[in-house]
């Protein structure tokens, strides 16, 4: 049996700009996240997880190419690892497996937005690359599971998915996937990815050992793809964000915590400034009354979900957090992922 965790994510800037290729977001990877166990199985796949009801039994060899139930991020995962393994001549026989996922990120009454469908998506991969001593290495990794995710999502950055294989804090730049020439946006094709992914770059950041990221989570359900699709970004959004994001990325290296709070406060009033009024919900309008001085903003989409701060000083903002209803959730940075 092999045993793997995998963590969830946080955008902390560069929302909205990075789904267009060759913009730039710092991310993060937090200990919040997934336990998925994996075992060969005699017969058929049997996957369970804490959060489906009904488990998942199929043939591995018979896979169902329904991507719209529940199950649709894992069973995309699972194809596009079989297909890959065969095209790769990689095992000489992929067989049946027990999986059984336990996951920190959703529960049936709370929404973290921690990148959950990202999460499984990656955590499966990884986990049958370790279980049948594949060896791919991390970017390879990361593609497999982008592919699958991107094929059921149909859309999105792909920044969460890389944050969750790479782990820490990671400097990213979407890649631009129009010369993979994809028909009718069949993006499970195995042969993408070892071709090359123009203007994708990750980079792994160093993470100050005194900062604190703290989660302020309305459980508000936020939906990135429609909110990116009422809002036309013009080029004026795109270069003032990449100019933003880049100068948080060196004050982060340089650990600079006056002007990393600045450059996050600059990104939310870009963002704010760009978006409709309905980005800023009223629990997330009261999180950005509360900073002040400190590092934070809105994480991902707005329109609901999240909002966080980074503290390096006593604070009281959780108290304030948690009288307004927002839940208060202390995240840990999850450790660089080496392969």
């Amino acid at each position: 049996m092999t045993k793997i965790f995998v963590p969830g994510k946080l955008f902390l800037a560069g929302e909205y700009a990075i789904t267009q290729p060759g913009n730039l977001a710092l991310i993060v990877a937090v200990e919040t996240g997934l336990t998925i166990t994996i075992e060969t199985a005699s017969d058929r796949s049997i996957i369970t997880s804490n959060v489906i009801t009904t488990p998942l039994v199929f043939d591995i060899d018979r896979l169902s190419h329904d991507y719209h139930d529940e199950w649709r991020f894992v069973r995309a995962a699972i194809q596009i690892m079989h297909d890959y393994v065969y095209l790769n001549d990689l095992l000489a026989d992929f067989n049946n497996v027990h999986i059984t996922i336990s996951s920190d990120l959703n529960s049936a009454t709370e929404k973290l937005g921690l990148g959950s469908s990202a999460a499984v998506t990656v955590a499966v991969v990884k986990a049958i690359t370790q279980h049948f001593h594949l060896k791919l290495d991390l970017l390879t990794q990361f593609k497999l599971a982008a592919l699958a995710h991107l094929h059921v999502q149909q859309n999105g950055s792909l920044g969460d998915v890389a944050a969750i294989t790479f782990g820490g804090a990671i400097a990213y730049t979407s890649p631009d996937l129009s010369s993979l020439n994809v028909n009718n946006h069949q993006w499970l094709n195995p042969t993408f990815v070892d071709k090359s992914w123009p203007l994708l770059s990750i980079t792994p950041l160093p993470w100050p050992t005194d900062w604190q990221l703290v989660l302020g989570a309305t459980h508000e359900s936020a939906d990135t793809a429609k909110a990116v699709a009422n809002n036309t970004l013009d080029s004026h959004f795109l270069k003032t964000s990449q100019t933003i994001v880049q100068q948080v990325i060196v004050n982060l290296i340089q650990q600079n915590y006056h002007e990393f709070a600045k450059g996050l406060h600059d990104n939310q009033d870009l963002l704010t400034s760009t978006l409709p009024n309905s980005y800023i919900t009223p629990k997330l309008s009261y999180l950005l009354s509360t900073l002040n001085q400190t590092a934070g903003k809105i994480s991902g989409a707005g329109f609901g979900d999240n909002g966080f701060a980074v503290i390096n000083s006593p604070s009281t903002i959780n108290d304030q957090w948690l009288a307004a209803g927002i839940d208060v959730h202390m995240m840990n940075i999850a450790p660089q992922n080496r392969g």
